[in-house]
């Protein structure tokens, strides 16, 4: 129930847990999954109970885990809504189409100079933290874009083994993620160089994740698929 002096303790603990969720992505962001302590997080979130991260997480990973949720939830919805779109415009397999389903909504997240942001370098750090990567999360609903986005990217390649296509995807999406996360850090100290404008980068960064993707299969690659030949 809420009093008449301030808001209910259930407002008060969702507040305080977003509170964490954003102090965890800055912090994770800056320093690295393991470089960062549930005890620094609640501080830094300004709780003064120190044990206040893990009453309300339980565990780091799930702290991880509530950041990747707090910021795929919206992520998840414009991608879906970008599929849908393809669908209805007959190019639910262009492959053009499926990278800026995967790329537009996440640079949706990247804040802008002198409003920084931390999702992309959070991704980066937390992509190698086993069992909290979004790959590693395909129960979750608000994954289900990302993963229809891969499903339909692997069956472009369904003629190369199911290896190379996996490759393929993983060289990918680390590309376009870590292009997204140095130009978070870029928008964050603009003193090191002058980005580029976002619609003009984004296009630049999907032609090139198109060309990297459908690069035919070289001659030297072909031979190592078959040793024999």
């Amino acid at each position: 129930m809420t009093g008449t002096h301030g808001a209910s303790a259930s407002d008060r603990g969702a507040g305080a847990r977003l509170l964490m969720i954003e102090a965890a992505e800055r912090l994770f962001a800056e320093r690295g999954i393991n470089g960062v302590s549930l005890r620094e997080i609640g501080a830094q979130a300004g709780q003064r109970n120190t044990a206040a991260a893990r009453y309300h997480f339980g565990s780091k990973e799930a702290l991880v885990d509530a950041v990747f949720r707090h910021r795929m939830e919206p992520v998840n919805a414009r991608r879906l809504a970008m599929l849908d779109e393809l669908d209805a415009a007959g190019r639910g397999y262009d492959a053009r189409g499926l990278v800026e389903a995967f790329l537009y909504p996440l640079a949706d997240t990247l804040g802008e100079v002198g409003k920084p942001s931390w999702y992309l370098r959070f991704c980066v750090h937390a992509a190698f933290l086993e069992g909290t990567a979004v790959r590693d999360l395909a129960r979750e609903e608000w994954t289900r874009g990302i993963h229809t986005v891969r499903e339909r990217m692997l069956g472009l390649l369904a003629e190369l083994p199911a290896h190379l296509r996996d490759d393929r995807w993983l060289l990918m999406s680390s590309y376009l993620t870590h292009a997204l996360a140095d130009r978070e850090m870029a928008l964050h100290h603009p003193g090191r160089h002058t980005p580029t404008a976002r619609e003009l980068f984004l296009a630049g960064l999907t032609d090139t994740a198109v060309a990297l993707y459908l690069a035919p299969v070289s001659a030297r690659t072909a031979a190592a698929l078959d040793p024999s030949a």
